[in-house]
């Protein structure tokens, strides 16, 4: 214990926490002040239209603000917040960037945060004043003691003589010891408050698209089973079964040969026919794996291929002269490949036309047709697997097919193609379950961490309620710190004791993993916005009762935890997911 004291003491980033400690209190004056003024003049004027700037250039200003915060945080406390914001749409209108910034969770959790910067940053630099002026003034007595008229008030105790100020030295070098190391706790837990504010969380936009890649890669095992089943009987029924014929007419001109029989020539030419046919289906089931002269000469000289050996006259309008990534070569080849197949099948077409243009970091593939058009990616699972092939090298595939008028798939992909990803089911935050024991041992020990943090800020309520004692007695002032340390400390309980490990016996009834993540989450911010709601409660009352303002806060939150609390459709959720990206 005494050696951990002196490490804290020790410690640099003790005293830059408590330097953010310090200054959470003129920043959160700032920021309040600005925000409050700017929200409450843009929506009093926006009837007006004069605050709908005023609005928006706020959503602007609470983002630069929160990044100081970031920078503050990592330079002071040591704790560093990564940006967790979506990145916005390449070459987007500032009107979509707009609207992707106020769709982000990251930026109200920011807002969040910066309006309770004023009553944490009060708390934080009343407890700190307290601790740094009643400890340094007690080891500086015998410096000061004289100059004070009627002596140093300690409440039942007054110091006035020489001897009495020497005999609070030791007190004030034990509030030291304890007092630096609890702040920088504090500093600490503010930093981690911050984190879990400022910070990333689980984003719903995310699980989504990890959703989509779940559900392509599906696709793409189903396709491939498919290819798989397509080879096995291709060779069965085709190159197989001329094999064997190929096998029996042999044996047979040799056993002519041998009897001298002079039409053995015309067995052995017939066993030449086989033999060229099936040579001909290997290659075009080879050719259908993986084109020999895709790898051999290039995507150029494989287009010829397949505008030769299509059923419709193809003209090749554009293609590249010099060689690509293989990935990127491979899947333009496939797209060709699979839209002139869906030509022959279904279009009805005359003529056809393909194009390769590489440009701009990207090679686009179109291919179009005259054919009747009527083209569903959504019900043909061959346009589907083009999507999953060009979306698997970070591409993407587009249809344009009015009936009547023909059908123009066009491919655009990325020529540094990515290496393929790996698909993690859950977002990596997303928690464990685990074994009962272990998840009863790892819950001790978070409310055994829990209880140390609050006897901690128990303590440093207990020091500010003992020096209005010492001091006046009159205001009772310390209730503003006392709110803040029990926000601090519901909101860490909250943490802690409505979000513990998730444990293998609550899915062993059949519940589902993502139902009981849902559960945990709900509880962990109901429990959150509880805490806050009470402290809120606690300001008003504080501030003397009035007409009841925290009303709105409580209906606003009931309404969150309300509509968390419903189970939407899968549809709902995604058409709710993509108005809001």
């Amino acid at each position: 214990m005494i050696a951990r004291l002196e490490r804290d003491i020790l410690d640099r980033r003790t005293y830059g926490r408590i330097a953010y400690l310090l200054l959470a209190l003129p920043l959160g004056i700032v920021e309040s002040t600005f925000l409050v003024t700017a929200i409450s003049f843009g929506v009093g004027t926006a009837v007006t239209l004069i605050g709908i700037p005023v609005l928006i250039g706020t959503v602007y200003a609470w983002r630069w603000m929160a990044g100081v915060e970031r920078s503050l945080i990592g330079a002071l406390t040591g704790i560093h917040i990564p940006s967790p914001y979506r990145a916005e749409p390449a070459g987007a209108s500032w009107w979509d960037g707009l609207k992707a910034r106020l769709a982000d969770p990251a930026t109200w959790k920011d807002l969040l945060f910066l309006l309770l910067q004023l009553p944490l940053g009060i708390a934080s630099f009343v407890i700190v004043v307290c601790v740094l002026c009643a400890s340094l003034g007690s080891v500086l007595a015998p410096v000061y003691f004289w100059s004070v008229p009627d002596g140093i008030d300690l409440w039942l105790l007054e110091v006035d003589t020489l001897l009495e100020a020497l005999a609070l030295v030791p007190l004030g070098a034990v509030w030291i010891v304890l007092g630096i190391p609890a702040l920088g706790a504090l500093g600490r837990l503010y930093g981690e408050l911050a984190s879990l504010l400022l910070g990333s969380n689980v984003d719903p936009k995310l699980t989504a698209e990890v959703s989509d890649l779940r559900d392509a890669r599906s696709r793409i095992i189903a396709a491939a089973d498919a290819e798989r089943r397509r080879i096995e009987r291709d060779l069965h029924d085709g190159a197989q079964q001329r094999l064997v014929a190929l096998a029996l007419t042999l044996r047979m001109a040799e056993k002519r040969a041998a009897d001298g029989d002079p039409d053995t020539a015309v067995l052995v030419r017939q066993a030449g026919d086989e033999a060229g046919l099936a040579l001909d289906e290997l290659r075009d089931l080879a050719r259908g794996i993986h084109p020999a002269i895709l790898t051999n000469r290039g995507l150029r000289a494989a287009l010829d291929d397949l505008a030769a050996r299509a059923t419709l006259p193809v003209e090749i309008v554009a293609a590249p002269a010099e060689r690509l990534p293989e990935p990127v070569e491979a899947a333009a080849y496939f797209v060709v490949s699979e839209s002139l197949a869906n030509v022959s099948k279904h279009a009805h077409a005359t003529r056809a036309e393909v194009s390769v243009a590489v440009g701009e970091g990207r090679v686009t593939v179109t291919v179009g047709d005259d054919g009747v058009g009527g083209a569903d990616p959504e019900n043909g699972s061959g346009l589907q697997g083009l999507a999953d092939r060009v979306g698997a090298v970070d591409g993407h595939l587009t249809v344009h097919s009015p009936p009547g008028e023909g059908t123009r798939v066009v491919a655009t992909i990325p020529l540094a193609a990515p290496p393929v990803p790996v698909i993690d089911p859950l977002p990596p935050e997303a928690p464990r379950i685990l074994p009962d024991d272990v998840a009863a041992e790892r819950q001790r020990a978070r409310v055994g961490r829990l209880r140390t943090r609050l006897a901690v800020l128990g303590g440093l309520g207990l020091v500010c309620v003992v020096v209005w004692a010492l001091t006046s007695g009159g205001y009772f002032w310390p209730v503003w710190p006392l709110l803040g340390l029990g926000l601090v400390a519901g909101v860490d309980a909250s943490r802690v004791l409505a979000g513990p490990p998730l444990r293998q016996s609550e899915v062993s009834d059949g519940r589902e993993p993502r139902e009981l993540r849902r559960r945990r989450r709900l509880r962990v911010e109901a429990s959150a916005l509880g805490v806050v709601n009470l402290f809120l409660i606690g300001v008003w009352l504080a501030a003397g009762g009035g007409y009841f303002w925290p009303v709105w806060p409580l209906l606003g939150s009931g309404v969150a935890v309300g509509l968390k609390a419903l189970r939407w459709p899968a549809v709902v959720r995604d058409r709710l997911l993509d108005q809001a990206s």
